[in-house]
């Protein structure tokens, strides 16, 4: 029995639930006699608890307060609760504030896991009958609607996170460092959100931020598992790579959306996604603590540092930089943990020494073994002496004696001789590794500061110029000297490298403009043929459709960073054929991903295609990819200067060629559905009825009957508005089909005005091309559209929810989407309707 320990504030709640209630098309009065569960809504309500009308009456205090009671049962008043929520457009708050008034324990701030527990305690009468809980999935939806987003991440997305995306351990053994992980280890206990990881190049942070972060996922080695025998347990431990170019704040943020599930957010602006992002982070971390582990903090953006100044209770931020970056830190935070790494004390380098060693020997393929074998303890010591126990160092030197570059003797009175400070003896080992690898290898290190993340092997081959035989072999030769090493984190083989590395290969690749040119083009070439084989279509086989969406986009969104490198690089050179193959192929695409970076390089492609006199492309770039975006965008204006743009570059050409005419066609109807846009639904008939009796291919002529029934929606016109959208996607099937979203929402909304509820639904679910991995702009149109069939149907609370979904996704994707003033628009008449209703 739950007691009232505020009978008047209880009953006060209680009351303002059932008034919500009152107005459920469920629950309204039934006039017509024979109603076997009571005419007043009150009766309804009573009838489903199994009790008489009169006691929810004395609940709600409508009897007086004297007879509102001291106790309820748990079912019963979980039962009412139930009632309320399912039906009612009560939120959170409210349900949070009963149960403050009984002796219920509550959990602050409410979980959705816990709300869904509360309600499945109800007890209420089922239509067949009999008493019993709620079904499941009608749980669901209630909390769905109850949490939005957060009910997502706690159900559904939190069985797709990845508990962690640490890159392998880098050696097969982690030696020493005993001290430095007790520091790590103690700072995890702490109150302490931060700890930074300093020292100079190659002393070892990443590889000791790595080992603790193996030992919080519950797999320690065997210098953690001495420290402690069981490290803290993180939900979730993710890790950043900053690569030459740095890290960006926005790289950042997607790192952090795909390893919870959010895959939504990648590539919207970073402005909004921080928010979502922060928001998902503190979610997730009020059950179990998250880690984040940022390599080489100094090369990140400051907006990464302010972002992790601001972190949520509940999430730890591990951090390596430069010694001379602790500053900045300090200045930053008031709780903040430093453990400063220096070389490894000699009986730990010794061990080091030997097990570098041993694997150089056990591989077989070093030609000095002999030289490694007579290594003595005293020759030894010097060497670490030499190399101020800096484990790469120490790692670059052996791997250099044991190919016979140089004797062992010999190098260390070279290193001791010249003096050499740390970074200067990376450069002396460089420089000799240099001129000791085979020009294959040679190539590869230049190629590898032209990707954003580790590249592939069939990427970074093809960058070099190499077959796989060549590949092979110099790869063999970069790890032998210890430049690169394996990682297979995303199903993939990558190699990546340490920044001293990538930035000498990098160095010599600047001193050889014309290497560096060809290696770009091929790099080009091959994700050029990568678009073609993830994106391109059997049908349409025409030039730019041909890439309209299709096929599962996983492949493109992991290698994604490294193809907008390519895009931005081609945009900002003399490369104007090569950005202009890429948008071809990429403006479908980023369609769905961000429509800002379509307008960006459609601008820049049709401005090029321009230059070499290219009036065709021109035209495709200025009326569909940049028009098309920017009338998504809301930018009417500029969108109708572009699609005019394109349409005079078109007046110039052959009319009688059909993709001449085909894309004439298509620009007058997209201006006539821009100018539709704009409040102008006469000029937009004017220009389409000219164009309507224009011979087309069936693909134009699928956007044209959209722009007709979109003129046919906008003038009430429903049946004819369904028969021209039915009439458009019939058609796209003799090319595959199309998973138009503007198609299939319009008709959907069409069916929703026609009271076609179920075949409203269908339509609004076909927008979602993989409904587990549905984007954002899909999600905001599906939330809206259901909005409106809700407030149909007379269900103004799910019809609420749905509009705010609507509404947050779109601020999180671009403040003047389209669609986002239209919804603002219905969500406030929603609220108003429901306020009215409540008196």
């Amino acid at each position: 029995m739950a007691e009232l320990e505020n009978q008047k504030k209880f009953s006060s709640l209680l009351s303002s639930g059932v008034k919500a209630l009152k107005q459920h098309p469920d629950y309204k009065t039934n006039r017509e006699a024979g109603n076997k569960t009571g005419q007043s809504y009150m009766e309804k309500i009573a009838y489903k608890l199994g009790v008489s009308p009169n006691t929810v009456k004395s609940w709600i205090g409508q009897m007086g307060s004297k007879y509102i009671p001291g106790r309820i049962e748990d079912a019963k008043l979980f039962g009412i609760i139930w009632l309320i929520l399912e039906k009612g457009c009560m939120n959170v708050t409210w349900f949070m504030e009963l149960l403050e008034t009984t002796s219920i324990p509550v959990i602050e701030p409410a979980l959705p896991a816990w709300v869904a527990s509360c309600l499945k305690k109800a007890k209420t009468m089922n239509d067949n009958g009999t008493i019993g809980t709620p079904p499941p999935e009608e749980i669901n939806m209630v909390i769905t609607r109850l949490f939005g987003n957060a009910a997502v991440l706690e159900s559904e997305e939190k069985n797709k996170f990845s508990a962690h995306n640490l890159p392998a351990r880098w050696s097969g053994r982690f030696i020493g460092r005993k001290s430095d992980l007790q520091a790590i280890y103690h700072w995890l206990l702490s109150p302490s959100p931060v700890c930074s990881i300093t020292g100079w190049a190659g002393v070892g942070k990443t590889t000791l931020a790595l080992e603790a972060a193996y030992a919080c996922a519950g797999e320690p080695g065997e210098e953690a598992a001495n420290v402690s025998d069981k490290w803290p347990a993180f939900h979730c431990i993710i890790w950043f790579s900053t690569h030459l170019t740095g890290l960006s704040f926005n790289d950042f943020l997607n790192t952090i959306a795909y390893q919870l599930g959010l895959t939504e957010q990648i590539d919207k602006p970073v402005m909004e996604k921080r928010f979502a992002v922060r928001h998902a982070l503190q979610l997730f971390s009020r059950e179990q603590p998250i880690l984040l582990i940022v390599d080489s903090m100094d090369a990140a953006e400051k907006e990464v540092l302010e972002f992790i100044i601001n972190l949520p209770q509940g999430v730890k931020a591990m951090l390596t930089s430069r010694e001379n970056y602790n500053q900045d830190y300090k200045d930053a935070f008031q709780n903040f943990t430093i453990v400063k790494l220096k070389g490894l004390n000699e009986k730990e380098a010794l061990s080091y020494l030997s097990f570098v060693i041993r694997e150089h020997l056990q591989t077989g393929s070093a030609p000095n073994q002999e030289e490694l074998r007579h290594l003595t303890p005293e020759m030894q010591a010097k060497l670490i002496k030499a190399a101020a126990g800096n484990p790469k160092a120490l790692s670059l030197c052996i791997a250099y004696i044991s190919d016979g570059g140089i004797p062992a003797e010999q190098l260390i009175q070279e290193i001791e001789s010249a003096g050499y400070s740390l970074l200067e003896l990376f450069e002396f080992l460089f420089g000799r590794t240099w001129k000791r690898i085979d020009e294959a290898a040679r190539r590869l290190w230049q190629v590898l500061c032209f990707f954003e993340k580790p590249p592939v092997e069939a990427a970074w081959a093809a960058a070099a110029g190499l077959d796989a035989r060549g590949f092979y072999a110099a790869v063999e030769q970069m790890r032998n000297y210890a430049l690169i090493h394996p990682d297979r984190t995303d199903g993939k083989l990558r190699y990546p490298a340490h920044q001293t590395v990538i930035a000498y290969g990098e160095q010599h690749l600047s001193e050889n403009r014309q290497l560096e040119k060809e290696a770009r083009k091929r790099w080009a070439r091959y994700y050029i043929h990568f678009l073609d084989t993830h994106l391109k279509r059997e049908q349409p086989n025409i030039f730019y459709w041909r890439y309209l969406l299709g096929r599962d986009l996983d492949d493109l969104k992991q290698e994604w960073t490294n193809i907008r490198k390519v895009m931005e690089w081609a945009s900002q050179s003399d490369e104007k054929e090569i950005l202009i193959e890429f948008v071809v192929r990429t403006s479908h695409f980023l369609s769905r991903v961000n429509l800002p970076l379509r307008v960006e390089y459609g601008r820049k492609a049709a401005d090029f295609a321009a230059a070499l006199d290219k009036s065709m492309l021109e035209a495709f770039f200025r009326i569909d990819t940049v028009g098309w975006a920017l009338m998504e965008m809301n930018e009417l204006e500029e969108a109708l200067i572009q699609i005019d743009a394109g349409l005079k570059r078109l007046s110039g050409l052959d009319a009688g060629n059909e993709d001449t005419r085909d894309l004439m066609v298509w620009g007058h109807a997209l201006k006539s559905r821009v100018l539709l846009k704009a409040g102008d639904p006469d000029q937009a008939e004017a220009i389409l009825s000219k164009v309507i009796p224009v011979p087309s291919t069936p693909m134009i002529r699928h956007r044209v009957l959209l722009v007709q029934g979109d003129l046919y929606l906008e003038r009430k016109k429903y049946k004819e508005a369904i028969r021209a959208y039915e009439a458009a996607n019939q058609i796209s099937h003799a090319y595959g089909g199309e998973k138009t979203i503007e198609a299939y929402f319009n008709l959907g909304i069409a069916y929703v005005e026609n009271q076609q509820f179920e075949k409203a639904a269908a339509a609004f679910e076909k927008m979602l091309y993989q409904k587990n991995k549905a984007n954002p702009i899909e999600l905001m149109y599906y939330h809206y559209g259901m909005a409106r069939l809700f407030a149909k149907k007379g269900d103004l609370a799910y019809a609420l929810y749905s509009s705010q979904e609507a509404l947050h996704l779109a601020a999180s994707w671009e403040q003047n989407i389209s669609i986002r003033d239209e919804t603002e628009k219905f969500n406030q008449f929603i609220k108003k309707k429901i306020q009215y209703q409540n008196g």
